[in-house]
């Protein structure tokens, strides 16, 4: 009959059948009804009983209230259920111990300090200095006085530096008592009443807001000069009326009020105003208001930050700076030209290219030309004018057309008129890699493929160089999406001779010919070609295509 084995709770653990042995529900081997050999197995766990499990590590079998020796940390432990942890003795480790329960001991052995863990969190128990620094502490101390009585204070001592002392009396120190001689040491001669710091800590002071003094810099606070009241001092400040503050001998400079407009005057005939500061050590006067010429000087000052708007009256502004950067998004020009007649010929940016009188020097002009009308007409205010660039040898009397330069950008968007180059083409994607002057069809892989056939009827257009106009000209590179002419003058790969005007055709391998006219339908010819060619080779020709 097997035997069912219940642990204390009353809970069955394990059913062992008769013969047999059970050693993977507890760290124990439990015996069954008849098993042969049972007495070796027996002794086995009185053994494990007697020395609780000893091991290097914890029991793989456990069960709750199970104990085990901690063969490495000399250390016994219990396991609660969730974890082994030490019995009657506190835990020593270099970091706080995890999973800790309220009442848990934990000798910090980094610094040599006992803590409990409350609950939430752990509390120092002390000492309070931490092992390797010095104290640092309040510590209750009873000295001598000079007369042999003992008093009562309170030593504030920071890495063994008594900085401080709390005394409820006024005592002298008795210099042949220990205490009190290590106090005169220390840098208390004599105690006073209250909280006193030590002569001998460099630059010891109360930090933080007071509410009251006997004195200032040992100086009683009644001689000081109070701000909420009538009062005199020895020196020339008077601030109890509009007049306000004034400094020097002959009252050269004065604060005052008009109005409640506060005014700085320099009262002395053309003297200046200087404002000056220590940079590194030397005096740097950043700006001067000039007496004598009644302007404003800055020799010094660095970057200026104007907030608000900014008014010049002048006739010329010159501003000398490597960089110039405005926020604005409009630059206005011709601000104060209220009539046609009074408007110039060109408005718009010089660039001073040189002072030489080098041609390849002259000044740039990108300017509005109000005489180019569309209309046919030079008169100002017309429906005409354009955006023009010019260059100049002399000033901007001297634009004329015969100085017009290059404008060059990667787009352009805008009306065209007339354009340098002759095609008209739109990029597409080629499954294969094609170069200037294929014939190429729709088809293959990708958009286009290069033409194989002679004489085909599905010829596309012709891989151009510089086109006229391009569209779709974000679609890719010329690699991957090369110019493909559909119209217009464009170089040709073409094959053999031809006479201007030939039909040409494709002729297979991306190259082109001249067709006989019985080859020639609506359908295969290419276009015509331009000028005669001599040469037998295949060459890049000039043809027209779309034309039929």
């Amino acid at each position: 009959m097997a035997y069912k084995i219940n642990n204390t709770f009353g809970t069955l653990l394990v059913t062992l059948a008769d013969g047999t042995i059970d050693v993977a529900t507890t760290d124990l081997t439990l015996i069954g009804k008849g098993y042969a050999g049972f007495g070796e197995k027996l002794n086995e766990n009185l053994v494990k009983l007697l020395e609780n499990f000893s091991n290097t590590t914890a029991p793989s079998n456990k069960i709750t209230g199970q104990l085990w020796y901690d063969q490495t940390n000399k250390q016994l432990n219990v396991y609660t259920g969730t974890k082994f942890k030490p019995v009657g003795s506190t835990t020593n480790s270099t970091s706080s111990p995890t999973n800790a329960v309220q009442g848990d001991m934990w000798l910090d052995t980094t610094n040599t300090q006992l803590y409990v863990y409350t609950g939430s969190a752990w509390t120092l128990i002390g000492p309070t200095t931490v092992s390797g620094s010095g104290v640092t502490q309040v510590i209750t101390e009873s000295p001598e006085d000079n007369a042999g009585v003992k008093q009562s204070i309170l030593k504030l001592v920071t890495n063994d530096t008594v900085v401080g002392v709390v005394s409820n009396l006024a005592f002298t120190p008795s210099s042949t008592e220990t205490a009190g001689a290590a106090l005169i040491s220390a840098g208390f001669s004599s105690i006073a009443q209250g909280i006193q710091l030590s002569s001998s800590v460099s630059s010891a002071k109360f930090r933080g807001t007071a509410t009251d003094a006997d004195a200032m810099g040992g100086v009683a606070a009644a001689n000081y000069l109070r701000s909420n009241a009538n009062d005199t001092t020895s020196g020339t400040l008077g601030i109890l009326n509009d007049t306000g503050l004034t400094i020097g001998a002959g009252s050269d400079v004065t604060f005052s009020l008009s109005s409640d407009n506060m005014t700085i005057a320099q009262t002395t005939q053309d003297k200046d105003i200087i404002f000056t500061v220590n940079d590194g050590g030397v005096t740097k006067t950043l700006m001067t208001l000039d007496g004598s010429e009644g302007k404003l000087q800055l020799p010094n000052c660095g970057d200026v930050h104007i907030r608000g708007d900014l008014t010049i009256d002048g006739v010329t502004t010159s501003v000398e700076t490597s960089t110039l950067r405005i926020e604005d998004n409009i630059i206005e020009l011709n601000r104060n030209i209220s009539s046609n007649s009074g408007m110039p010929s060109f408005t718009g940016l010089k660039v001073n290219r040189g002072k030489t009188s080098s041609a390849t020097e002259q000044d740039l002009y990108w300017v509005w030309d109000e005489t180019f009308a569309d209309d046919g007409s030079t008169t100002y205010g017309n429906a005409g004018g354009a955006w023009t660039a010019y260059k100049s040898g002399g000033g901007q009397n001297e634009l004329s057309a015969a100085t017009l330069v290059d404008v060059r950008a990667n787009i352009v968007h805008a009306t065209s008129t007339t354009a340098m180059y002759a095609d008209l083409a739109e990029r597409y994607e080629t499954d294969i890699p094609v170069e200037v002057g294929d014939v190429v069809i729709l088809g293959g892989h990708a958009e286009i493929t290069m033409c194989q056939q002679e004489l085909s009827d599905a010829v596309f257009g012709v891989v151009s160089e510089s086109p006229a106009f391009l569209m779709n000209a974000g679609a890719g590179n010329n690699d991957s999406h090369p110019m493909i002419a559909l119209k217009g003058r464009v170089m040709v790969k073409l094959k053999g001779t031809g006479q201007a005007g030939d039909r040409v055709v494709s002729a297979g391998n991306g190259e082109a010919r001249i067709a006989d006219l019985e080859e020639c339908t609506a359908f295969n010819t290419l276009g015509r070609l331009l000028k005669t060619k001599y040469n037998e080779q295949t060459a890049l020709t000039e043809c027209v295509i779309g034309i039929k």
